[in-house]
């Protein structure tokens, strides 16, 4: 079993990481880099039930760079960037947990 993170987001928290990956995505498809593991990613926040989120390595390093850059973006713009840095703080200081299966018999 592979080991991954838990992270407890809400429905802002989700949308602002689909929002971050989904610039990521784009520019990785524009220089001709792999893009599987952002869309994965992707389709994986979108189904998620609302709450839980278990990341593998891959997947929270790559959330972790899509929330720096979208951070910069605003700071470069003289946004604010208070939202963005709270769901960056929490996915950095996630944990490893093993994903809830049920009980088996």
């Amino acid at each position: 079993m592979t080991r991954m993170r838990y992270v407890k987001m809400d429905r802002i928290m989700n949308h602002m990481l689909i929002h971050a990956l989904r610039e990521v995505f784009r520019q990785e498809k524009e220089q001709g880099l792999p893009v599987d593991t952002t869309r994965d990613l992707v389709l994986k926040l979108a189904e998620q039930e609302e709450g839980k989120l278990y990341l593998t390595e891959a997947e929270h390093s790559k959330s972790v760079e899509a929330l720096n850059q979208l951070r910069d973006t605003y700071l470069k713009n003289g946004r604010y960037s208070d939202g963005i840095d709270s769901v960056l703080l929490k996915i950095m200081k996630s944990r490893y947990r093993r994903p809830y299966r049920g009980r088996g018999r």
